[in-house]
């Protein structure tokens, strides 16, 4: 949902939300120059009179701009060819300095611009819900970063120039109906009637440009989707054939790219012509129908001339700016839409935590399927808990509650008998080490990504080291040419799928968390480093609070207390010898696994 109105000062008021005043000066810098340029101008009447020997008077000809020639009695100056000419070169001397310095402040404000755009998309996608994330599409955040950004950027560049030049047009228009008011009316009237030619080209831009930010969308879903299944893309033979659907996506982006461009070169071929016929219709008209006089309409058309020349640069501009403004409407729709979904970050912080976390009459559904079904559980501090069950059960959903990525539909998640609703949920999970299914790696360094960018102090290095002989990776550090400072690729790309798992493992472990969830975290790796990676996580016993989810229930032999979960209930809970026998549903389990 668009947080602006589609014109001028629809666009100025998103600017002006990211720049505040900074924008008003901006333009009042325009103005300035303007006007210093138009009195320049002006100035040249008297030059060409005393050139010209003209007949006409000064009152005639200048208009109201009679004022200048006076100021320049008034401080002592004779009129002459070269007093008019120094007071001519000052005014553009000035004119050149505050140029300059306009520039440079327009230079400014570009940069500030896209750094704070790019500051707030950060801003609210860190504080962004994990429910909320869910419902955007990656593709569309990707390229509202990249694309979008960038394009934004573009119309940035393009309105502000237009801004300047239509600050600097309105100038030209005022000064010219200061000097000859009649021609000034016939020459606005002429060329406000040229912008009706223009207007339904700029709103077919319009919607071609909202349609190439949404196939920008498309494409980088499409492209970050090729990238995570390549494996099976390649393997399976299936690669063409998504091939061609990604290429229908550029063909259709690229049609769009075209017809935007058609539109640019049919306003921009029109409207020499346009313009030229105007000026030569109201001058024939003043001469020819009205009597006046060629030398007493030069100075408005000398300032029309130049205003017209700005009209030119605004549309050509405008034109530019139209062609990226969709990018306007997908940064800011965006940031709306994740706006709607940020958590609370205000609340109260926990210091550390003390007592059970207690898990109070749980439901959670997606849609109209329910995944928990009023679950009431207990996690002791410094205890290891497991839930087993089936695939589908609610272990994962469960596990997602605790570490506050989801909220229950009903009941309530309770930490130091507090609702988690009323706690900083930041400075929860801070104290939560996670390790899921699919191993998180990043595109960096071995060492990077287990410190998660540490300075490589002392203490850290310590730290690295215990973690690395906890995860069993010392043999893989030393086969690495490079050791802790080799680049693992893309998602790890580089390494195995039980090398990622544990390098994960050994991430959250650096962190040392208060509590720490495994889920599946052991489902990568061979019997041999699962064995040695379950008597490490034995040795944690008492030392974090565990929560433990895994099919294989041998890892969960010394887990303080097992949950059975089935079709998102609670069936019984106990530890592994009390279910062992008691618990048909686990027993079965067991036996499967055995056998």
């Amino acid at each position: 949902m668009s947080q602006y109105k589609d014109n001028f000062f629809g666009y100025f008021k998103f600017y002006y939300g990211v720049l505040g005043n900074s924008t008003l000066i901006y333009l009042a810098i325009c103005v300035l120059v303007s006007i210093l340029d138009g009195f320049g101008i002006a100035m040249f009447i008297p030059i060409l009179e005393f050139v010209g020997k003209s007949e006409v008077s000064e009152q005639e000809s200048m208009g109201q701009f009679r004022f200048l020639v006076e100021g320049v009695k008034w401080i002592g100056l004779s009129i002459n060819l070269v007093t008019v000419s120094l007071v001519l070169v000052s005014l553009f001397s000035v004119k050149a300095v505050i140029r300059y310095w306009q520039l440079r402040y327009q230079t400014k404000l570009r940069f500030k611009f896209i750094q704070r755009i790019r500051y707030q998309l950060l801003d609210r996608l860190q504080a962004l819900s994990y429910a909320g994330f869910l419902k955007l599409d990656a593709g569309r955040i990707q390229n509202t970063f990249t694309a979008e950004a960038q394009r934004l950027f573009q119309t940035m560049h393009f309105y502000f120039s237009a801004a300047q030049s239509f600050v600097m047009l309105m100038t030209y228009i005022l000064l010219a109906f200061a000097a000859n008011y009649q021609f000034a009316a016939l020459v606005v009237v002429g060329a406000g009637s040229t912008n009706f030619i223009y207007r339904r080209i700029y709103r077919s831009t319009k919607r071609a440009s909202s349609e190439y930010s949404k196939k920008g969308h498309d494409f980088n879903s499409y492209l970050i989707q090729a990238v995570s299944s390549f494996k099976y893309l390649k393997s399976t033979g299936y690669f063409s054939h998504y091939a061609k659907k990604v290429k229908s996506v550029i063909d259709q982006s690229e049609m769009l790219n075209r017809k935007m461009g058609n539109l640019t070169a049919i306003t921009t071929s029109m409207r020499e012509p346009l313009i030229l016929s105007v000026i030569l219709a109201v001058i024939l008209l003043q001469v020819e129908v009205m009597g006046a006089s060629l030398t007493t309409i030069l100075l408005s058309l000398l300032l029309f001339y130049r205003a017209l020349s700005f009209l030119v640069v605004v549309q050509n501009h405008w034109q530019n700016f139209i062609i990226n403004a969709g990018s306007i409407e997908s940064v800011d729709s965006l940031l709306f839409e994740m706006n709607l979904h940020q958590e609370n970050s205000s609340l109260a912080t926990i210091e550390k935590i003390r007592s059970d976390i207690q898990l109070k009459n749980i439901d959670f559904a997606y849609g109209d399927r329910m995944i928990l079904n009023n679950i009431s559980l207990s996690i002791p501090v410094a205890r290891t808990v497991a839930l087993v069950g089936e695939s589908g059960a609610g272990k994962t959903t469960l596990a997602n509650i605790i570490a506050g990525l989801i909220e229950p539909g009903r009941g309530s998640v309770c930490i130091d008998n507090v609702n988690l609703k009323e706690l900083n949920i930041h400075d929860y999970r801070i104290r939560i080490g996670y390790i899921s299914q699919e191993p998180v790696i990043f595109n960096d360094s071995v060492y990077n990504n287990i410190t998660f960018w540490s300075p490589p102090t002392e203490e850290n290095l310590s730290k690295f080291k215990e973690v690395i002989r906890l995860t069993s990776l010392d043999t893989f550090l030393e086969g690495l040419s490079e050791g802790e400072n080799t680049l693992l690729g893309d998602n790890g790309i580089l390494i195995s799928g039980g090398q990622r798992q544990r390098i994960s493992i050994a991430r959250e472990l650096f962190k040392k968390p208060e509590i720490l969830i495994l889920d599946e975290a052991t489902s990568s790796l061979d019997a041999e480093t699962e064995l040695v990676i379950k008597e490490n996580i034995k040795a944690l016993h008492g030392l974090y609070t565990m929560i433990i989810i895994a099919h294989r229930l041998s890892t969960i032999k010394e887990a303080d207390i097992i949950y059975v979960i089935e079709k998102g209930s609670v069936t019984d809970f106990g530890d592994y010898d009390m279910l062992l026998s008691k618990s048909e549903k686990f027993k079965r389990m067991v036996s499967l696994q055995e056998v």
